[in-house]
C-alpha cells in the first residue's frame, strides 16, 4: 500500500512540474509576442505625432519677436502660438491682418493679408460729373447783430 502511495504521489509531482513549465512558457510567448508590436509602436508614434495643419485668418493682437511668440484673433477667438524655425516675424506689428498655417500651437507660416481695393458708386459719379452740373456752394450765413 505504501509503494502505490508513493508512486501515486509521484506520478501527481510529475504532473504539477510539467503544468508549471507549460504555464511558463505560455507566459513567455506573450511577451515575446510585443516585440514585434514594440516595432511597429515608433511607426504609429510618428502617424500620431503629426497633427493637421489649421490655417486662421486674423489680426495680431500681441507679438514677441525676440521670443518667437504671437497671438491671432480669428473668427472662432484668440489662438496663442509659437513662430517655427523658419518664420520670420520682424516683418509685422500689432494690428496686422495675417493668414497663420499652424499645427500642435507652432505656426509653420505667418503671411500678410493684403488689402482688397474697392471703389464705390458715389466716388464714381462724382469723379464723372461735369463741372457746371455741379450743385453751387451754400451762400455764407449773414453776420447776427446783438
Amino acid at each position: 500500500m505504501k509503494k502505490v502511495f508513493s508512486v501515486v504521489m509521484a506520478v501527481a509531482f510529475v504532473f504539477a512540474v510539467a503544468g508549471f513549465a507549460v504555464a511558463a512558457e505560455k507566459a513567455a510567448a506573450p511577451a515575446a509576442a510585443p516585440a514585434p508590436a514594440a516595432e511597429k509602436a515608433p511607426a504609429a508614434e510618428k502617424k500620431a505625432s503629426k497633427p493637421k495643419a489649421v490655417t486662421v485668418t486674423g489680426t495680431i493682437e500681441s507679438i514677441d519677436a525676440a521670443a518667437g511668440t504671437l497671438t491671432v484673433k480669428g473668427k472662432k477667438g484668440n489662438v496663442d502660438l509659437k513662430a517655427g524655425e523658419k518664420v520670420k516675424l520682424a516683418g509685422f506689428k500689432v494690428g496686422d491682418k495675417v493668414t497663420v498655417k499652424y499645427a500642435d500651437g507652432t505656426a509653420s507660416s505667418v503671411k500678410a493679408v493684403k488689402a482688397k481695393k474697392t471703389t464705390t458708386k458715389t466716388e464714381t459719379k462724382t469723379e464723372t460729373m461735369p463741372a457746371a452740373a455741379a450743385p453751387a456752394p451754400a451762400p455764407a450765413a449773414a453776420p447776427v447783430k446783438k
